[in-house]
């Protein structure tokens, strides 16, 4: 019955929490939707051309108006206006004259011909156009001369091509054949041909010219045609501010209607078109974004509230962007360019601070997007798509900047960094759409402006937005770890063993995290403050007993095993009294998991076999992420190999091996998303930094007999006694941090 009570309960507590992230999308769905066509409802004339104006209507701004329409008409005009290019039939030519040389050829071998005259005439009228010449013109061929019939060939075919190639003469279309065949026949009954020589060329030239000689060069035609469009000037109306446009029951001409159209004044169409546009673009914006979230970056903690984060920036931006593109400087041209104000960096900065980098990147896509339809809804001018490259590049290279932040002051150079992207992607849209050097100026400006004001924003705002959402960045990591820290200075003044301890295990669990992918900053900052806890009762712990009596030696093993587990809990108030993170609070509370102190647990067993063992356990829990399992490990280790009497690099290796075999058999490993692969990682990680603070040490041999120094030695007999004092100083340390272990089994 209690199961299935409580199976009820999650399965509600699911379905609501479901319906909460609904309730945020529709919302986001709503408030972007509405920012972003709200420019689709400005106050304007509904007008058409031919109406009676209601109303005095003035010219809002000063602005040059075009005429389009009159433009686009001399444009085509002047295209009309230009003759074809046209090219001569190089193939339809030479079949031409081949056809001339067939006919000329067989007329030679007939006059040549022995063959009786008749048989002669009957092949010859096999030869187009022979077989339409008359009887006495082809009698009168037959008698021609064989010497002058070369000379005749040449002079026919000059004629016919002259005129077919000539630009002027030639056909340029079916309807032009007819004229350029009589022009043909005109010059060959004009020159010194014989009466039976033109009558066949007469008629060669009817059978063979019957189509265009010349064809239109289209290519060269157009690029003539382009040039003449492109010589027309544009005539345009300057318009002062305040001058009277159309007055009230004046009606409304194509002139007017074009100056009012320039002012953006008339309403042609319905805008709820474009308002569905825009709402599908926003409702496919927010469905990948919270695909990709939740598909692909699994890793980021506490995703859901992260979503409502950048839902909040993205909302931010927009507002701001709604007041920035309000602002008149003057011109309509410059009004269309305020845009590139909208702080799109900002936000992807701070996402890429507080939440991810890649989520930012997908981020700064989606917003670019968004501003472009906010500075232009109907996208009809280039404005829009100017906005929306400038917070592209933008918001690319403010997560960039950002993505490896040690300091603050990393967000003023990004800052710098984003204003000189912006020049730069102001000026290559200025080359391509050809801006003037005014509006190049005046983009520029604002793109410096821009990515200024972007970074004072980021500084100004990230505090508020870590504390609102609960989300500590790597800015305030990086200030908790500064030694002068209120904890860290007393953990230093009070209890210095157990701060160089902490040391030691961040330097391993940074070692361990950078290759496992997991939050270094994080890992190293939770290893200084994890032990916290032992400042209330710092000499309990062995490695801040600095030549005194254990007290552990004089109370019962229950009460010392209460006392080193009670370290957790002290931490836990002094880090809820210093306002730690609550995800250092995790490491604290869980850099132990629910082990057992078994050094003190074996002690009691000794006086009482029948000893409970949940007396000597952690209160836990145990390590729910990455980062707290590393600095549970690397607090193991770190005090066990410093223990070591001997740490060779074989004899550390198996050791840290063996503890990182203990805790995963123990399942104190089994609650955070650690592979085997990444446990071999972290071992290999582990000995090698060990290997570097563990190093074997010279053994210096004992002077049994002292003689006095020769002159000039008595420094290196100084050097030798102080090198020997060291070794049997490290000799002791070693002696003593074997206890550690002992009174501390962490």
């Amino acid at each position: 019955m209690n199961i299935r009570r409580l199976g009820s309960l999650k399965l509600f507590s699911d379905i609501s929490t479901t319906w909460r992230h609904i309730q945020v999308l529709v919302v986001c769905f709503v408030l972007f939707t509405s920012i972003l066509s709200s420019g689709l409802f400005v106050s304007k004339l509904h007008l058409k051309l031919g109406d009676p104006s209601p109303q005095l209507v003035t010219a809002p701004y000063e602005k040059n108006i075009e005429d389009l329409k009159k433009y686009y008409q001399d444009q085509e005009a002047a295209a009309e206006a230009v003759k074809p290019v046209y090219t001569q039939d190089e193939e339809y030519l030479t079949s031409i004259s081949r056809d001339l040389s067939t006919a000329f050829t067989a007329l030679e071998e007939a006059i040549a011909s022995d063959e009786d005259k008749a048989d002669v005439l009957k092949k010859l009228r096999q030869v187009a156009p022979f077989n339409v010449l008359p009887q006495e013109a082809l009698e009168g061929l037959l008698d021609s001369s064989l010497d002058l019939l070369e000379e005749k060939e040449q002079k026919a075919t000059e004629v016919i091509l002259v005129n077919a190639r000539g630009k002027e003469t030639g056909a340029h279309t079916p309807q032009d054949v007819p004229a350029l065949r009589q022009k043909i026949k005109q010059d060959i009954n004009e020159a010194s041909f014989p009466d039976e020589f033109k009558a066949f060329l007469n008629e060669f030239v009817d059978a063979k010219i019957t189509q265009p000689t010349l064809l239109e060069d289209t290519e060269a035609t157009e690029k003539l045609r382009q040039n003449a469009r492109a010589s027309v000037l544009m005539e345009s109306q300057r318009y002062k501010a305040n001058q009277k446009i159309v007055g009230p029951g004046e009606i409304v001409d194509e002139k007017i209607m074009q100056v009012l159209v320039g002012y953006g004044l008339v309403e042609n169409q319905s805008p709820w078109r474009s308002v569905a546009g825009i709402a599908l673009i926003v409702l496919a914006s927010i469905v990948t974004m919270t695909f990709y979230a939740h598909q692909y970056r699994k890793n980021v903690s506490d995703i859901s509230k992260k979503l409502l984060l950048i839902a909040l920036m993205m909302f931010l931006v927009l507002a701001m962007g709604k007041a920035v593109i309000s602002l008149n400087l003057g011109d309509a041209e410059y009004n269309a360019m305020t845009g590139i104000l909208i702080p799109v960096a900002w936000a992807t900065m701070t996402i890429a601070i507080l939440v991810d980098v890649e989520i930012a990147y997908f981020s700064a896509a989606l917003l670019s997007v968004f501003v472009g339809l906010l500075a232009d809804p109907t996208m009809s001018t280039h404005s829009g798509w100017l906005i929306a490259l400038i917070a592209l590049f933008g918001g690319f290279i403010g997560v960039h900047s950002v993505s490896l932040l040690s300091q603050r002051s990393d967000l003023a150079r990004a800052g710098l960094y984003i204003a000189a992207f912006n020049v730069l992607t102001a000026s290559c849209i200025a080359l391509i759409s050809g801006m003037g050097i005014s509006a190049w100026l005046i983009s520029i400006g604002l793109g410096i402006v821009n990515g200024i004001f972007s970074s004072v924003l980021a500084v100004g705002t990230l505090h508020w937005f870590e504390t609102g959402f609960g989300i500590t960045s790597a800015v305030r990591l990086l200030e908790l770890s500064n030694p002068n820290r209120p904890l860290l200075k007393r953990l230093l003044m009070e209890a210095p063993g157990t701060y160089h301890h902490s040391v030691l295990v961040g330097n391993l669990a940074e070692a361990a995290a950078e290759e496992v992918q997991a939050n270094a900053i994080l890992v190293r900052v939770g290893a200084l403050y994890h032990d916290i806890g032992k400042l209330k009762r710092p000499y309990f712990f062995i490695e801040n007993q600095f030549a005194q009596d254990n007290p552990h030696d004089k109370i019962a093993p229950t009460l010392s095993a209460l006392i080193i587990t009670s370290h957790i809990k002290d931490g836990l108030e002094m880090a809820k009294e210093e306002n730690l993170p609550q995800v250092l609070q995790d490491i604290i509370a869980q850099h132990h998991g629910d082990s057992v102190v078994s050094f003190f647990y074996h002690k009691a067993m000794e006086d009482n076999a029948n000893v409970p063992e949940e007396a000597f356990h952690y209160e836990g829990p145990k390590p729910q992420t990455k980062e707290a399992a590393l600095v549970l490990l690397a607090d193991s280790v770190e005090a066990a190999v410093r223990a070591m009497k001997q740490p060779t690099p074989g004899r550390v290796e198996g050791l840290v091996r063996k503890i990182i075999k203990d805790k995963l058999n123990d399942d104190q490993l089994s609650q955070c998303n650690l592979t085997f692969q990444d446990l071999d990682k972290i071992a290999t990680a582990f000995v090698r930094i060990l290997s570097g603070i563990f190093h074997s040490r010279v053994e210096y041999p004992d002077m049994h007999t002292k003689q006095l120094p020769e002159p000039g030695k008595l420094e290196d007999v100084r050097e030798m006694e102080q090198e020997e004092l060291a070794a049997e100083g490290e000799s002791a340390e070693a002696k003593g941090e074997s206890k550690t272990e002992k009174a501390d089994n962490s």
